[in-house]
Order: C-alpha cells, then sequence, then structure tokens
C-alpha cells in the first residue's frame, strides 16, 4: 500500500507517519523497481498500531517508545528482559532524583523486601512508591507504610494471572509485540476499573446517606 492508504487504515495523518519514519520509530517503506514510489506492508501497520497504543494508551513519552520498541526488534532479548523495558518505560515520567530520596525510600525498601519480591534495588516501582509515602506524609503527618498492604495483595494476584497468560518464550517480533501490548493494556485497564469502582462505591455512599 502506498503510505496515503497506511494513512487511511492506520487512521493516523501522512505527516505524523513520515515523522515516525525519520525518527526511527517505523521501519522505511519498500522502493518499486521503477520510480521512487515506497510501498508499505501490514507489518508496517502492525508497528503504527502499537505505536499509536503506547503514546496515546501507555501515555509514553517518544523516547521511552523507541526504547520498548528497540526491545521488540532484539531477537536475542529474553523475555524476561523485553519485560523489564516495558516496565520502566511505564514508570518513566514517575522515576525520583537520588537527592529526594530520605527515609520514606529506606521504609519502602524494608516494605518491599518484606513481602519477598524480588525487586532490584534500582527499581522505578521503589521510587514510584517512596514518592507515594512522601506525598501521603506531606498531607496527613506520620503515614506507615502499611498502607500498602492491601494494594501489595491486590497487585500480586493480578500479577500471577498476567503471568499465567504469558508466552514461555518469544518465537517471534509479533509475539514480543504483543506481549508489550498486552502489559500496557492492562495497566490501563486495571487503573480505570479501580476509578470506576471507587466513582461507584461513592455514588452508592452518597445514595445511603441522602
Amino acid at each position: 500500500m502506498r503510505i496515503r492508504e497506511l494513512s487511511s487504515r492506520s487512521g493516523l495523518p501522512v505527516p505524523t507517519i513520515k515523522f515516525y519514519l525519520r525518527e526511527g520509530l517505523l521501519p522505511p517503506g519498500q522502493a518499486t523497481a521503477v520510480g521512487r514510489q515506497l510501498y508499505y506492508g501490514e507489518h508496517h501497520l502492525s508497528r503504527l498500531s502499537l505505536i499509536r497504543m503506547l503514546t496515546v494508551v501507555g501515555r509514553m513519552s517518544l523516547a521511552s517508545v523507541r526504547e520498548v520498541l528497540q526491545a521488540v526488534d532484539n531477537r536475542g532479548l529474553p523475555l524476561a528482559g523485553l519485560y523489564a523495558v516495558v516496565t520502566e518505560a511505564l514508570f518513566a515520567e514517575d522515576s525520583l532524583n537520588l537527592a529526594e530520596r530520605h527515609g520514606a525510600a529506606d521504609r519502602v525498601d524494608s516494605f518491599v523486601d518484606g513481602l519477598g519480591w524480588r525487586v532490584a534495588d534500582t527499581s522505578p516501582g521503589r521510587q514510584t512508591l517512596t514518592r507515594v509515602l512522601t506525598a501521603l506524609e506531606r498531607l496527613s503527618g506520620d503515614v506507615e507504610v502499611d498502607i500498602f498492604v492491601p494494594y501489595a495483595e491486590a497487585a500480586v494476584r493480578l500479577a500471577a494471572l498476567e503471568a499465567a497468560s504469558m508466552p514461555r518464550s518469544l518465537d517471534s517480533e509479533r509475539d514480543a509485540a504483543t506481549l508489550v501490548a498486552r502489559a500496557v493494556l492492562l495497566e490501563a485497564a486495571m487503573a480505570a476499573l479501580r476509578r470506576m469502582a471507587r466513582e461507584h462505591l461513592v455514588g452508592v455512599a452518597g445514595r445511603l446517606g441522602a
């Protein structure tokens, strides 16, 4: 297909597609034997769908998208390595400078280690949890880190369900792209469901109190 058809089928403007091509996020089209016209295939359509999902649903920066796509294209990267790249990208906007870490970080580290979770000391999740604990303390004074216990219990159950449906290995680029898409979409789904549950429960409480 030509770039205009690619634009029509993907729902993305031609200038946006050309930008992705210049940035190396989308592989170049194939030149025809005669003339300069470039043609694109289903692979390009799938890549555009993945890019759109990462930027719109995953809210990733282009730098993070580039890192994820490079991991998808790296056929020698193991499944755990690809999942680590996705996790880093999802947390990228929440990272803390080392100067911001204080006593709350030590308590978060003790909490995570106490769960028995094998999480790297440099995990962005630890940093985000530290930021949340610090913000909670600013709101209401001393806050016990155990406030995260029920969230950890729910998280491990959900993660176990996701792990059970994960492939044992990555046999193709399609498998890698599917893993990335599932991780990002389920992350967004969990946030959406939690917000709707809160809306439901607050609404029920309001009706009972009326």
